[in-house]
């Protein structure tokens, strides 16, 4: 196992930079549209500037202009808009078309402004079953390794692995994840008579790029692919070494797997598989294939 340090600096920073760039500074979000009438979530400090009239851009999370919607109706946070021109969809971010302007006189909000009270209720429903930008939770992973030591022998066993994953959506559908925590490798073998034992506890942070092939209020279906950093903390060879102690070192391992998502709420169980690919050196093979199964809250 080579030692991959530069690898990982610069994967670690890259996923940081992205955290950095895609932090929204809009005034808020689409929660649903029917025709030309937009639902709108505000955020709350963008309420006291925005009224009756105004004119919101509908941006994609990058900051793309797609359409100008008109305030028709306005109580608390929740907007009932206009399109007036190009595009509104769901999970659009709004913003304030004239942010530099002179503030103009918050109007006296008029409860009989609202279309009907149901499409008040109707807009909290959706601000509440919509799926969360970010979420938090454990996962517990169960893997099959196998490990081949040339000229030595052929052992298997198992990957256990309890981590904290952190998730965030950049676009609809796809988003960064990562995961902190502890991976315990264990295999066995024999050859020639002899026993022989590989024990490692690593020190893991993943990173990768997910993507919900379909997401519904009971059901959704991502893929995801990254890359994790593993840190051996501790090994145990055992008597007869089929490794060098030498040779074991922090290494970056290729992560491929899918999953199953199963809203409930604020929260999301998530169940599926990983394929773990240990780069090989000259003399060892490690391959994982595993499940996991997690529970994250939005936050």
């Amino acid at each position: 196992m080579h030692h991959q340090g530069s690898i990982s600096k610069f994967v670690l920073m890259f996923f940081v930079a992205i955290l950095f760039v895609v932090q929204p500074s809009w005034a808020g979000r689409v929660v649903k549209v029917k025709g030309k009438k937009v639902f709108i979530i505000l955020d709350q400090e963008e309420v006291g500037s925005t009224s009756k009239g105004d004119n919101l851009y509908t941006t994609t999370r990058s900051g793309k202009k797609r359409g100008i919607v008109t305030v028709r109706a306005m109580k608390g946070n929740k907007v009932i808009g206009q399109l007036r021109k190009g595009k509104a969809a769901s999970r659009m971010l709004t913003k304030a078309r004239n942010k530099g302007g002179r503030k103009k006189p918050r109007r006296r909000e008029d409860p009989m402004m609202m279309e009907d009270a149901s499409e008040v209720a109707q807009t909290e429903v959706i601000e509440r079953s919509e799926f969360p930008e970010m979420m938090f939770g454990l996962v517990g992973t169960y893997g099959q390794a196998t490990q081949n030591v040339a000229n030595v022998a052929d052992m298997s066993g198992s990957l256990l692995g309890v981590k904290a994953v952190f998730d965030y959506e950049l676009f609809s559908n796809f988003g960064v994840k990562a995961r902190l925590g502890m991976d315990m490798l264990s295999v066995t073998g024999s050859a020639g008579g002899a026993e022989f034992q590989t024990d490692i506890n690593y020190l893991t942070l993943d990173f990768f790029l997910r993507y919900y092939v379909m997401r519904g209020d009971s059901f959704g279906l991502f893929l995801n692919g990254g890359l994790g950093i593993y840190s051996p903390m501790s090994t145990d060879l055992g008597s007869n070494a089929a490794l060098q102690e030498d040779s074991i070192s922090t290494t970056s391992v290729g992560i491929l797997g899918l999953g199953i998502a199963i809203p409930l709420g604020g929260m999301e169980i998530q169940l599926g598989a990983d394929y773990f690919i240990f780069p090989p050196s000259d003399d060892v093979e490690t391959s994982v294939f595993g499940a996991k199964l997690g529970l994250l809250f939005g936050i």
